[in-house]
């Protein structure tokens, strides 16, 4: 009941949870607040005896927890207490927070290294395994790898015991090459597309322009078509790479609204209906079509599942930036507008709003920024990369607002989904 009572005054504050439990995420979750996830290290130390019933030990457990997590989060963001002339010391402040960002790229590497030699898939198939075993498994040397297994096992990637190294539930999730919530081809996009465009950074800060010469070698504009179409193989390993970006958040973004409403929707740029399987399964009385490139719609059926939700799902082949929209109630933008820089996102708004009849909603599927545009932290990194692979960026709620409203949309709602998509909603006047 004190709960209850505290959440009006904690709606407009950032909340910070000490512990990792579903059940607890789920209260804040639907109480409407935003909130991060910040494990506790504290180990639990206060005596069950010393308290005369459970609540008081609960009650110490939890203030301590929150103690410790306040502590470690007061010197992360570079806040610390001072010395007698007033100012920090390493030992008020040690440089724990600036390491683990110099190592930031390390981190991400070897992620990229493990997914690329398969040893997920591998320990997937046959796991446990020795270092020996999975070295002549991969065709790389036994001391090399060892280094890679025990920094996987440091990340919480892999579990290390005396039978072997094996699989966390972390990585038989999202890492499997085959899985069903598989963001192995994102990880491999990454590795082969996004790293060469992040070495190249400080030109790209101190130009404003994306680095298409530098990083692959040529002068074209549209190097998203020749990065990611240029062959079938590179074609259906970023349709792989959007389809598990999407599907890990698809449940959340479809059930973010009562869309019950709706009996048609277009979903523009939906490459593999992750998003509009998962809205079809979501309201049954709702039709979906997709709008894609010719080349992207020939190799969705690869995708389609066999639930009854696939008979709500059809495809159309064309631009959404040249031919005419197919009519619907709902237009469906996912991981679409931060793509594109200003003028083409206007234009693409402006098609959409020519298409939509009053009282048509448009669904946008994206990470939302904070109104400071400081946090948080993986929509700002993903507002990073896409100005420097495509000048796009991510937004705020009150730029979204102005940017729909600018097209005809009112009514412009949002809903934080803690996934890595967040949803917003808007009315065609």
């Amino acid at each position: 009941m004190g709960l209850f009572r505290a959440i009006p005054k904690l709606l407009h504050k950032h909340v910070v949870m000490a512990c990792m439990a579903p059940g607890h995420q789920h209260v804040l979750r639907n109480a409407g607040l935003r909130f991060t996830v910040v494990p506790s290290r504290f180990q639990e130390n206060v005596r069950k005896a010393s308290s005369l019933s459970p609540f008081p030990y609960a009650m110490d457990t939890a203030k301590q927890k929150a103690l410790e997590v306040a502590r470690r989060m007061h010197q992360k963001h570079g806040k610390a207490v001072k010395d007698t002339d007033g100012k920090p010391t390493v030992q008020s402040l040690p440089p724990t927070a600036i390491v683990e960002l110099i190592d930031g790229f390390k981190v991400s590497k070897a992620l990229f290294t493990a997914c690329k030699m398969k040893v997920f898939d591998l320990l997937g198939d046959e796991g446990p395994l020795s270092t020996a075993d999975i070295a002549r498994k991969i065709g790389a040397s036994e001391g090399g790898t060892g280094y890679l297994l025990d920094a996987c096992a440091g990340l919480g990637l892999l579990d290390k015991t005396e039978g072997g190294y094996s699989n966390t539930p972390l990585a038989t999730l999202y890492l499997l090459s085959d899985g069903e919530y598989s963001l192995h081809s994102l990880i491999m996009i990454h590795e082969e597309f996004s790293w060469p465009f992040f070495s190249y950074l400080d030109f790209a800060v101190r130009e404003g322009t994306v680095q298409t010469q530098r990083a692959l070698g040529t002068a074209g504009e549209d190097h998203y078509q020749e990065c990611f179409y240029k062959n079938r193989e590179k074609k259906l390993q970023f349709m792989r790479a959007m389809h598990g970006h999407t599907k890990v958040a698809a449940h959340q973004v479809a059930t973010a609204f009562d869309l019950s409403g709706f009996t048609s929707a277009c979903d523009l740029g939906g490459s593999t209906g992750a998003l509009a399987y998962e809205l079809a399964r979501q309201y049954p009385g709702l039709k979906v079509t997709i709008f894609d490139l010719p080349e992207v719609i020939e190799d969705a059926v690869f995708f389609k599942p066999h639930g009854p939700e696939a008979g709500q799902v059809s495809f159309v082949p064309g631009d959404f930036f040249r031919d005419t929209l197919p009519e619907a109630d709902l237009y469906i933008l996912s991981k679409i507008l931060h793509n594109w820089p200003d003028d083409k996102v206007h234009q693409l708004l402006s098609r959409i709003s020519r298409s939509c009849k009053p009282g048509g909603g448009l669904l946008v599927a994206e990470q939302l920024l904070d109104e400071d545009k400081c946090r948080p932290l993986p929509a700002l990194m993903m507002s990073l990369n896409m100005r420097v692979l495509f000048q796009g960026q991510e937004r705020s709620l009150s730029e979204y607002w102005s940017l729909l409203q600018a097209h005809g949309f009112t009514d412009v709602r949002a809903v934080r989904t803690g996934s890595i998509a967040d949803a917003v909603l808007a009315t065609r006047a």
